[in-house]
């Protein structure tokens, strides 16, 4: 596959998940910048002759809006579960498995339209670092016309993940943006309410917090943006402190399918496996 991105592939078809559970806290997250992350507010601004495309931010403070995170463990929870998947309508049909409505351990996690989601992430707050004017190449929305690359044996591949790798790499770079360098700390909170103990294993899996791999957040991920190390500060499970680590770890043992994902989403996604060179 190609050396920015590969796929996991669909577990699929979505199975119903109905189990109750009492399990309610809140995680204080730590989240650094391996490499440049870039999330754009939408405004320009100007630096001298140079207008760039401004970081978002909650009053004068870089955040990592919470439903950005939020997105992103949603996906990661697609991948390595029984879970439905968001393509669209033109392409359903090439599922490799039929999706309907369902109430999927994703769905009864983080919500669908008409569902409450159990989990709510908080802004995450730049507490330490700066920013930067960094050029990056044109964004361009994926193509899944391509069938080479997105389809095999005619139907839809699986999930996409960009590899980590250094941005200095990427030659093509015209778009200046505010990012906020590497080696930066965003700190915020994220809670949830009434969750199964598999729940709360994706959840923890999701962040990335059994170290297999390390997140990608943001824009201009194909130019090696985004890579996220997320650690825990503080973690509360029903008034006491609890490892989220170990939740981690335990998630989807036993079921060789889901090891399988694991495994795959670890390949793309460990950036010690990192993009040295093109």
């Amino acid at each position: 596959m190609s050396t920015f991105f590969d796929f996991v592939e669909f577990l699929g078809p979505a199975r119903p998940f109905s189990e109750e559970g009492k399990l309610s806290g809140k995680l204080v997250l730590n989240i650094k910048t391996l490499t440049p992350l870039f999330i754009s507010s939408g405004y320009e601004d100007r630096d001298g002759k140079v207008l760039f495309r401004c970081f978002e931010r909650f009053g004068s403070t870089p955040v990592i809006p919470g439903s950005s995170l939020k997105g992103v463990l949603r996906t990661i929870s697609q991948a390595v579960s029984y879970s439905c998947v968001e393509v669209d309508r033109k392409i359903k049909k090439d599922l490799p498995f039929q999706s309907f409505e369902c109430s999927c351990i994703v769905c009864s996690t983080f919500g669908k339209m008409g569902r409450k989601s159990k989990v709510r992430v908080e802004d995450q707050k730049l507490v330490q670092g700066q920013t930067e004017i960094i050029r990056i190449p044109v964004q361009m929305s994926p193509n899944v016309n391509a069938r080479n690359i997105y389809y095999k044996n005619g139907k839809l591949r699986g999930i996409k993940f960009y590899r980590h790798g250094d941005y200095r790499l990427i030659k093509k770079a015209k778009i200046p943006v505010e990012a906020v360098k590497e080696g930066a700390v965003f700190e915020g909170e994220l809670f949830f309410e009434d969750l199964h103990q598999k729940q709360l294993e994706l959840l923890c899996y999701s962040l990335g917090l059994d170290n297999s791999f390390q997140l990608k957040i943001g824009n201009n991920k194909s130019g090696f943006f985004g890579s996220c190390k997320v650690e825990v500060k503080k973690a509360i499970l029903n008034g006491k402190a609890f490892s989220p680590e170990e939740y981690a770890r335990n998630y989807g043992k036993g079921d060789r399918k889901i090891e399988n994902n694991k495994n795959k989403l670890s390949q793309i996604l460990d950036f010690r496996n990192m993009v040295k060179s093109l």
